[in-house]
């Protein structure tokens, strides 16, 4: 028997799965986090930028652009360098 059960908590979900594992007829056979999963909110806002895009209504530029434009003006304005994470 197969069963799916969805922690609302994410802070408890380690608990969780310890206690499970203390069950030697228990087996966990996948495990999904949902934090890689895009709203409908956020998934209509993009298709309405992919659409200004395909109608010549705007342009983008790739994220090392826009990161040395930040990186330069970080370094003309004297600010400390802010140490960019590559997703």
């Amino acid at each position: 028997m197969e069963l799916t059960i969805n922690i609302k908590e994410q802070q408890k979900t380690a608990f969780f799965l310890k206690l499970l594992q203390e069950f030697d007829y228990i087996e966990i056979t996948d495990i999904k986090d949902d934090e890689g999963t895009i709203s409908e909110e956020h998934k209509a806002l993009i298709d309405r930028r992919l659409n200004q895009i395909e109608n010549g209504e705007t342009s983008f530029q790739t994220w090392n652009i826009i990161k040395q434009k930040y990186e330069k003006d970080n370094t003309i304005k004297g600010l400390e360098m802010v140490k960019w994470r590559n997703i």
